[in-house]
């Protein structure tokens, strides 16, 4: 109940800030309204094309909204924490939330909260338009969909745990930030199948690629659910090897952040930005 109380705390300030900016809201609806347009246009012209030779995108404009939405959401995933701390710093509130006796796990979940809050809300806009607007329909178990989108959002926080590390330690020039993000938007299948990018680095090359990149098994598994409609049995490799991402870097993550939050009060430099 403690840990619920403060998450709250952080979405309720959080909210707050975000309330202040009307307009921005209004413009976010109609961005994401016009991005959905342009990708439906855009699949009316690959009507025809041999694209029906990749099964999850015999309908170019679905696979293009779940790709936009999975990537919104796994883009935040990875941003939201380092984000948060950079704000703080910003702000010169990073040193009094660290020092109040809150642990390191509470202080992760709390400050990216709201972000996910957001990033949920805007995925969302994604797929409803596409079924709203231009006939995109969604089959499959939509709690197992949900099950890969909490995993692979884990999976990608983990990650983005080491970047805010990064960010505490050393203020700019975080490497993680980079490498995943580009690599999520051009190895994980979000705007193309994955399978032209193996066919173009050969087979070895495509396939390793794609399979260090946590983002393509937690996209698979999605658009295996929504698209094809597939079960579990025919998507638990996906699902295991994120578990298995999960399982080593979570871990890993938290003592990397508790040993950049004692070097950084050592130092003095939590205000520092």
């Amino acid at each position: 109940m403690l840990l619920l109380r403060r998450i709250r705390a952080f979405i309720i300030r959080d909210f707050q800030l975000a309330l202040s900016y009307r307009v921005e809201f209004f413009i976010k609806l109609l961005w994401i309204l016009g991005i959905s347009t342009t990708f439906y246009f855009i699949s009316r012209i690959f009507a025809g094309f041999p694209l029906a030779q990749y099964a999850q995108w015999q309908n170019p404009l679905a696979a293009w909204l779940t790709g936009l939405a999975m990537l919104n959401y796994f883009m935040t995933g990875f941003s939201a924490l380092a984000n948060a701390i950079r704000q703080e710093q910003m702000q010169g509130t990073l040193e009094s939330v660290l020092l109040t006796p809150i642990n390191v796990p509470t202080v992760i979940v709390s400050s990216s909260a709201w972000a996910y809050v957001d990033a949920t809300f805007n995925s969302f806009l994604y797929l409803f338009f596409g079924w709203l607007f231009f006939n995109v329909n969604y089959q499959g178990n939509l709690l197992l969909a949900l099950s890969f989108l909490i995993l692979t959002t884990l999976v990608l926080a983990s990650i983005g745990i080491l970047s805010a590390s990064f960010a505490m330690v050393f203020k700019r020039g975080d490497p993680f930030a980079i490498l995943l993000g580009a690599g999520t938007a051009l190895f994980s299948g979000v705007f193309y199948p994955k399978e032209m990018l193996q066919e173009a680095l050969g087979a070895t090359g495509g396939k390793a690629l794609s399979y260090i990149n946590p983002s393509t098994h937690g996209l698979d598994g999605i658009r295996g659910v929504l698209i094809q409609g597939k079960g579990f049995g025919e998507v638990e490799s996906s699902f295991y090897i994120l578990l298995g991402f999960l399982v080593v870097l979570l871990p890993f993550s938290l003592w990397v952040f508790g040993r950049a939050i004692k070097r950084a009060k050592r130092e003095g430099s939590l205000i520092q930005y």
